[in-house]
């Protein structure tokens, strides 16, 4: 969901606390879901760095690192052209255990600093991302992993967003 600059995502997952934290921290396990590859040093001030689609890297630090339940961390495009370099935005991920059941867990994912098509951008591939770790989690097999270039995603939910918007008299419909 969109609100203002903020992307937010709430959703259950079928794995205890410490294995979701470690799909957001280990390398190999945060590319079964997000990413080609990765470099990250999860703790305050160390970097976070993944390749999403050959060439397109996010980038940003670790703010944050409460093990098992919060991480924060910048986030940003190396590619000028988003005009969103690294760091400039931040991504929290709050992850609780779900009443009684330590095997599933709750995941909020708020997203900020996100102006105009970028919130656009990034609550689309935070949807199909987190749909991938929630298979991945579940140790089943992610969606074919997105092999559109960020900028061909982009030109596509513009185009998607504008046909969505000229049929609504109020121009904000979804919102």
């Amino acid at each position: 969901m969109i609100d203002g600059d903020e992307v937010v995502h709430e959703l259950v997952l079928p794995a205890p606390v410490e294995q979701v934290f470690d799909m957001f921290t280990d390398p190999r396990q945060l590319v079964r879901w997000i990413g080609i590859s990765a470099e990250l040093q999860p703790r305050p001030g160390g970097r976070f760095r993944f390749e999403i689609t050959p060439g397109q890297f996010c980038e940003g630090q670790y703010v944050i690192v409460e093990r098992p339940g919060r991480l924060v961390f910048t986030w940003g495009w190396t590619d000028p052209g988003f005009g969103l370099p690294p760091g400039t935005s931040r991504v929290e991920v709050t992850l609780t255990r779900t009443g009684e059941d330590a095997d599933r867990t709750r995941l909020r994912l708020i997203h900020t600093g996100l102006a105009g098509d970028l919130g656009l951008l990034h609550d689309d591939g935070w949807s199909r991302f987190l749909a991938r770790l929630t298979a991945a989690a579940d140790d089943g097999e992610p969606a074919t992993y997105p092999a559109e270039q960020p900028y061909q995603r982009l030109a596509t939910l513009r185009r998607q967003h504008t046909r969505e918007n000229s049929g609504s008299a109020g121009g904000h419909r979804g919102r």
